[in-house]
């Protein structure tokens, strides 16, 4: 058999109503000065866990931007013997064209010596 709604809230209202009032007593004043207490340490605890979870964030953010720098440094230096490698390839290269063409000119002395067996 279905309970209607109406009456399921009059079972719930008898219920409470049956509740003894000891247990819906207010906490004695010892009680809830432990409970403030206990509330208090609770916040503390919680508060020093907050702290030293910003603590390791900011370490981790510091070695990041550590990491990150010198990742941008080497990458840096890379780029400078990249760029000496060229401009040596480069001298390397004119110096060779300028000795062919001085050999080809008739300059001798310019031109490749013959490799020796």
């Amino acid at each position: 058999m279905r309970m209607s709604s109406w009456a399921r809230a009059g079972l719930l209202a008898a219920a409470i109503t049956a509740i003894p009032a000891a247990a819906l007593a207010v906490d004695t004043p010892e009680e809830q000065a432990q409970r403030q207490a206990l509330n208090g340490e609770q916040a503390k605890f919680a508060a020093q866990q907050i702290a030293d979870y910003e603590a390791r964030k900011q370490a981790i953010a510091d070695e990041q931007a550590a990491q990150e720098a010198a990742y941008q440094d080497a990458l840096a230096a890379r780029d400078a013997q990249i760029a000496a490698t060229d401009k040596a390839h480069a001298e390397a290269q004119a110096r060779w064209e300028a000795a062919v063409a001085a050999c080809n000119a008739g300059d001798r002395s310019q031109c490749a010596q013959p490799a020796q067996p």
